[in-house]
């Protein structure tokens, strides 16, 4: 009985650790839970001193990526986008906002295709402004500054390449 006992409070535990990730963050923001919204001025920093006003990608849509330095998950999500770029993300400008929490290093944490698009949010607006409750979350932006797509967690292949579809107008998401 013991051993169950055991067993069972190391397997809780470790799915806490496993969601801790998702939910670190906690209700920032006055953003909308579920699209379609317009998408409010966000501005974050490109490096000590440089600032970055996000303007519409008037060629096609945009993915904003708000990630923390500290999440396993984020990282994985980075990874994907650096692997779906070169296949399917032609016109959809990528950006990744990193959270207030993460220490930029020149953002080497940052898959190498993705670090001059890394923003650091030293501040935290942009996640207030975009209401982000938890990481990784993928804000899928078109050309008239409005948030059609919102994606909270990792996604898979499958997912970005529906998702990029959808805003490119070649199919349905699957947020």
């Amino acid at each position: 009985m013991r051993e169950k006992s055991v067993a069972l409070a190391v397997a809780a535990c470790v799915a806490g650790i496993a969601i801790v990730p998702l939910v670190w963050m906690g209700r920032t923001g006055d953003g909308p839970d579920a699209p379609p919204w317009v998408l409010p001025p966000v501005s974050g920093w490109l490096g000590e001193s440089e600032t970055w006003t996000y303007r519409a990608n008037e060629t096609g849509s945009t993915a904003l990526i708000y990630v923390d330095r500290s999440c396993v998950h984020c990282k994985a999500e980075l990874e994907l986008w650096e692997s779906v770029q070169e296949d399917h993300a032609n016109g959809v400008a990528v950006w990744v906002v990193a959270s207030p929490r993460s220490v930029m290093e020149r953002a080497r944490w940052v898959p190498p295709s993705l670090r001059e698009r890394t923003v650091h949010d030293r501040d935290g607006s942009v996640g207030r402004a975009l209401g982000v409750s938890a990481v990784p979350a993928t804000f899928w932006i078109d050309e008239t500054d409005t948030v059609r797509i919102l994606r909270v967690g990792r996604s898979n292949r499958k997912m970005l390449a529906d998702n990029i579809a959808a805003m490119r107008g070649k199919g349905e998401s699957k947020s």
